[in-house]
């Protein structure tokens, strides 16, 4: 194996059932830089080589210098790895999230040294994400968060 390594992780998401409850209990246990803010958004991504396009509730919020992604899946057009954890009867931890410049060379790095592929792909403005299929190994994703 390679010595290229991951430096740190950046985000922690999480899949819950009802975000503002989560969002609640969250206040009330953690001291969030800022307050908390919901919104809505629609993503469009690539799942298994097909396009699908979900929509959910989503806080991302600051915490111990990591960012806390929490999402409440609202519908969808298709399968996509947040539906594929729900069908599980799943909701917490479902991936970490890592900020990088060189997105390419860890999936080349994963693909040849692990023999872990990505899974899923899309864009939110200018940031790509990609994510490997980790939740066998590791039981959650792994996200490449390209700068």
């Amino acid at each position: 194996m390679s010595d290229l390594k991951l430096p740190t992780f950046d985000q922690i998401g999480i899949l819950v059932n009802n975000i503002e409850k989560t969002a609640e209990l969250y206040t009330g246990l953690m001291n969030f830089q800022g307050k908390i803010n919901i919104i809505e958004q629609t993503t469009i991504a690539n799942y298994k080589g097909k396009e699908v396009s979900f929509k959910m509730k989503e806080i991302m919020q600051n915490f111990g210098g990591k960012q806390f992604e929490i999402v409440e899946l609202l519908e969808s057009t298709g399968d996509h790895l947040y539906s594929e954890f729900l069908k599980e009867c799943k909701t917490g931890l479902h991936h970490l999230g890592v900020y990088t410049k060189n997105a390419e060379t860890f999936i080349n790095h994963f693909k040849n040294e692990c023999n872990i592929d990505v899974i899923q792909t899309g864009k939110v403005g200018r940031v790509k994400f990609y994510y490997l299929d980790t939740k066998k190994v590791l039981g959650y994703y792994l996200e490449l968060i390209a700068l």
